[in-house]
């Protein structure tokens, strides 16, 4: 019997008897006994946001330049099949858990704005104690650990704010996205050390500011000799396109021919730089938007505008990101540390300005846009390019909403520009760093609570041996409220949460995913349903009827 069926029926046990609320920190593990100190490794996770499959030139994008991630994704492993949530926050949950989402509390982005999931356990929109952080684990086993970036997941303080969580320094976005300038309206969008705070310098910058603050712990304890685990989780190039004043302007005409010509050139690049996978048809692109010559000239403008911001804000993290790792380096700690990057969903699509951009709060005038007081998307048109040539984006279980652009940078490697194809998961990340550290899981928090077994797989071994399959026959069930998906090998089934049908494709010659083979393959298809059911009702997903969803209709 498969490992997944004993996770299922122990998760099960867990997920109804365990009642504690309150943040669960690891026991300490007892210290080996040895006279000399051993050099452990560092660790800093990368997490992007909202960012396309070929924005870095390492998969295929031409039109940004990110010299400092694409060498680092060049001296590593570049992971071409790595799969997140389809939205922010149940990817990070999914990250610092190493379950899935539904696990570590958030079976839904917006647990309680939805009455079929309000208050139902799995749904509690935060990070629960059912399971250990990934900071928890490490700060137990001697890591210094810190957080700069977006945290999105949980408010309280004391509670499940990233200092509750283990992490020992932490500067921290609490919402999923703000502006990326100091708004001056005194909310407590931000939190340091777990605590929320309200002010800001008044040159404040999201991107500059991580980078600061990251650079500034690491330094704090580097002479100590314990090792660190830090994630940098900036929040450009998200929403809302607010550019660096000295970048805002360095890709103005670059983006004229549209974004269909954008989409043929990521694809063209991403099949040069062999990261699209051998079915892949780059012969069309996979556009939810309106044909680029079918929109006016104001819409023409604006697009235009939005994906040279949108470059501007990428290229700009790109060299901030440059930053640290030069610190890393200038500092003599680069060469003990693995770099592990990945973006957390598909580029998002909708419309350039939304309900968000309150006309009485920004100013979306063409001339103004990308400044302070402005509030703007990416757009459908462009999201499409970028994720291409896969279908949707974030927000959708279909692979350009969830197949993320990953690599793996060891500290020393004897061989540039290696690749994986090998199926893998957000949650495969804590235990690949788990293993490499010498990390023992445990299973009874601080407060003597069982806590979900790790479902993720370590693949630590890709670094030495890229053929191998992580995953190789077994299946990978995961659901955001009822919209639903499982991947076993080459097959994927998925289910939007507006009808009750599966779709099933086979991601070896068709990873675009056009071919519905349901019908053509009923007994395949009833075989991953059935997988699919076993893990829903082992853990306890909760599906209300696809009418009364309106709620997730995009």
């Amino acid at each position: 019997m498969q490992k997944h069926i004993w996770i299922f029926i122990s998760c099960c046990l867990l997920f109804f008897g365990c009642s504690s609320e309150e943040p669960a920190q690891i026991v300490e593990a007892p210290m080996p006994e040895s006279t000399e100190p051993m050099a452990r490794p560092n660790f800093l996770i990368i997490t992007t946001d909202d960012m396309g499959y070929t924005d870095l030139g390492a998969f295929g994008g031409q039109d940004i330049p990110t010299p400092n991630m694409d060498q680092l994704a060049m001296e590593g492993v570049r992971l071409t099949n790595f799969h997140v949530g389809t939205v922010c926050s149940l990817t990070r949950a999914m990250l610092m858990s190493g379950t899935g989402n539904f696990e570590a509390g958030k079976g839904l982005q917006r647990g309680g704005s939805s009455p079929i999931f309000r208050g139902q356990h799995g749904y509690e929109g935060r990070i629960v104690d059912r399971v250990a952080t990934m900071p928890e684990r490490m700060a137990a086993d001697g890591y210094h650990t810190y957080l700069a970036g977006k945290w999105h997941l949980g408010n309280e303080e004391g509670v499940n704010l990233p200092g509750a969580r283990g992490f020992e320094r932490s500067f921290a976005l609490i919402n999923g996205a703000y502006d990326h300038f100091d708004p001056k309206l005194g909310e407590s969008v931000y939190s340091e050390d777990g605590k929320a705070i309200s002010e800001l310098p008044d040159d404040f910058y999201s991107t500059n500011a991580y980078v600061d603050k990251m650079i500034g712990y690491i330094e704090s304890n580097k002479s100590d000799g314990q090792p660190f685990l830090g994630w940098f989780a900036p929040t450009a190039p998200h929403w809302p396109l607010q550019a660096h004043p000295d970048w805002k302007d360095r890709f103005v005409g670059n983006y004229d021919a549209g974004y269909e010509a954008l989409c043929f050139e990521r694809m063209q690049g991403a099949a040069a730089a062999g990261t699209l996978p051998d079915g892949a048809d780059t012969s069309f692109c996979p556009l939810e938007a309106l044909p680029w010559d079918e929109l006016t000239d104001d819409e023409q403008a604006l697009n235009i505008r939005a994906m040279e911001l949108y470059a501007a804000m990428t290229a700009h993290l790109d060299s901030e990101i440059g930053r640290l790792i030069s610190y890393l380096d200038e500092s003599g700690q680069l060469e003990n540390t693995y770099i592990i990057y990945h973006n957390d969903n598909g580029p998002e699509g909708g419309g350039i300005i939304t309900r968000r951009s309150a006309p009485e709060r920004y100013d979306n005038s063409l001339e103004n846009v990308g400044n302070a007081n402005s509030w703007i998307h990416v757009g459908q048109g462009w999201a499409d390019a970028q994720s291409a040539p896969f279908r949707k984006t974030k927000g959708y279980q279909y692979e350009g909403g969830t197949r993320v652009p990953a690599f793996i940078r060891p500290p020393v490697s004897s061989e540039s520009g290696l690749k994986s194809n090998s199926l893998l998961t957000i949650m495969d990340l804590l235990p690949t760093i788990m293993d490499i550290a010498g990390v023992e899981e445990v299973s009874i928090n601080a407060e003597g609570n069982e806590v979900f077994p790790i479902r993720g797989k370590s693949f630590a071994d890709l670094i030495e041996d890229q053929s191998l399959n992580i995953h190789q026959d077994e299946y990978i069930a995961l659901d955001n409220g009822g919209d639903s998906v499982l991947m076993e090998n080459e097959w994927r089934i998925v289910r939007p949460p507006t009808t009750n049908d599966w779709s099933l494709f086979n991601i070896a010659v068709d990873p675009g995913e056009t071919n519905d083979l349901a019908e053509e393959d009923p007994e395949k298809l009833a075989d991953l349903v059935g997988k699919y059911n076993i893990h829903a009702e082992a853990l306890g997903f909760l599906r209300g009827e696809p009418e009364a969803q309106e709620y997730f209709q995009r």
